[in-house]
Formats: structure tokens, sequence, C-alpha cells
């Protein structure tokens, strides 16, 4: 969890998501609102690596953040 310093958020930020992994990709059949092409994955957890970057507050646009 993060915390924004400036303006007190700690719900929503800004930032960069890298994952790897092996996953099973399949069409997603399950949602008939969705788009024809629609396709997700499922996630294998024996082998996956993540990274998880915050850059800035989404509310005030404020750097200073803090991880909680």
């Amino acid at each position: 969890m993060y915390k924004c310093l400036n303006c007190g958020n700690t719900e929503k930020f800004l930032g960069y998501a890298e994952e790897k992994g092996s996953v099973l990709i399949y069409k997603n059949d399950f949602d008939p609102s969705s788009e024809p092409y629609t396709w997700v994955y499922m996630v294998s957890e024996k082998n996956w690596d993540s990274n998880l970057t915050v850059n800035k507050c989404f509310v005030c646009n404020s750097k200073n953040i803090i991880k909680i």
C-alpha cells in the first residue's frame, strides 16, 4: 500500500507494472458483453515474476509517495 504525503491519497496512483512468467492464454468466451476478440490469461504461480513502480499520485500528481 502507498500514501501520498502531499494530499493523503492511499487509493489510486500512476506507475508502471511489468509481469512475466508462464500463462495459459485463451479467448474470453465467458463474458458475452466483452469485445469479440478479447483475450485473457491465467497465471501459473510456479513461474511468475513481477515488478511495480509507483511514479506519482493520481489525485495531485505529487511524486512525494511512501510505501506503508
